[in-house]
């Protein structure tokens, strides 16, 4: 390993963001990608293994745990007046590679160079290899075969065609494409022909557990009101602005409840991707109603509701999510779709308000 008289530097610095949990990221077997060493300026996942006088040394969880070491010049952009509260053993953190030496298998680590941007991207991306190599270990336990065997036939040649396997994965169990067209589990390495369907009827069932039972259900609630003259059709270029936060993963829809509230919901697998959609929606909306002259109100900020996570949580959590989900249970019995009907009904409301405000 570098010594920090060679010159080496290892990036680490105090992260604004939490360090990932050690329960969550337990050290896997195996590598999760082909390439046996991570590249220079890769963001990588590590747990702390020992803290000696220089630095800290550490295994890549995504590399079989392969060894790298953190200087202490890399721990922080501020003065280390105590490594303890920096780094602690068992510990996940995020890290950049500075230094890079294959033929020797030294890796320079840094944490203060980690931007909060990179961590973000980074924890996405790993979470979702951590769940596509926890399906090749399990299946390869299963039919008593080498992970990395399964890896090569399967995972590898999907983050190389796709870009992402989970993304592929992902595809494949909504049946947007067919990825047993294009694995060959003939080649490179050990012939598994002979296991293939029982390979492939292990990695669907796998597939179901992990990847479709995980959908995630957003809200917000929003009112939005306009007594300028624009009135109703201010309010409706707003809505519809909001609805164009919508992407792929995360379609936002937008349920009248009753005047002027509004409720934002997406359907997703993606916590993140999930709050930015709905936040995005409700940051078009606020802007547009604004520009009329309308009012914009949060009334519940976004949140996961109707979750497989709240079987998990503990107590008196449980009971404030259930009431949640009763809540939204009854809210569905008398709300009402954003579509044409209800924007009349809508109308209707706001005329009959104007009214009985002429009447007094």
């Amino acid at each position: 390993m570098a010594q920090g008289s060679s010159g080496h530097s290892f990036l680490c610095s105090t992260p604004p963001w939490q360090p990932l949990s050690g329960e969550m990221l337990s050290n896997p077997e195996g590598r999760f990608y082909e390439a046996e060493f991570p590249e220079l300026e890769e963001v990588v996942v590590v747990q702390v293994k020992r803290i000696v006088d220089m630095g800290a040394y550490a295994s890549l969880l995504e590399y079989n745990g392969r060894e790298g070491m953190m200087l202490l010049s890399e721990l922080s952009k501020r003065r280390i007046r105590s490594v303890s509260k920096l780094l602690r053993v068992g510990r996940n953190e995020l890290c950049l590679v500075h230094r890079l030496d294959v033929e020797k298998g030294y890796i320079d680590l840094s944490k203060r160079r980690v931007t909060p941007e990179d961590a973000i991207a980074k924890e996405e991306q790993f979470a979702k290899a951590k769940t596509v190599h926890g399906i090749m270990r399990h299946v390869a336990l299963t039919n008593d075969i080498p992970v990395e065997e399964l890896c090569n036939k399967v995972a590898w040649p999907l983050y190389k065609n796709h870009g992402n396997a989970y993304d592929a994965f992902r595809k494949h169990i909504n049946e947007e494409l067919n990825l047993w067209d294009e694995i060959d589990f003939s080649q490179p390495g050990m012939d598994l022909t002979h296991l293939a369907e029982q390979i492939k009827e292990n990695i669907e069932a796998d597939l179901r557990r992990k990847l479709m039972q995980h959908m995630l259900r957003m809200r917000a609630k929003i009112e939005v009101s306009c007594s300028e003259y624009e009135g109703i059709d201010a309010i409706r270029e707003a809505l519809t602005a909001g609805l164009e936060a919508s992407t792929e993963e995360c379609e936002v829809k937008i349920k009248l409840i009753a005047h002027p509230q509004f409720v934002l919901t997406c359907m997703t697998r993606d916590k993140v991707l999930g709050l930015q959609a709905i936040q995005k929606a409700m940051s078009l909306i606020q802007e547009r109603i604004e520009s009329k002259g309308g009012v914009y109100v949060v009334t519940t900020a976004p949140e996961v509701v109707g979750n497989d996570d709240h079987h998990e949580a503990a107590g008196s959590d449980a009971g404030s999510e259930n009431g949640s989900s009763s809540e939204s249970e009854s809210e569905q019995s008398h709300m009402g779709e954003l579509d044409e009907d209800a924007l009349k009904e809508l109308e209707k409301r706001a005329v009959d308000d104007k009214d009985e405000d002429d009447d007094k």
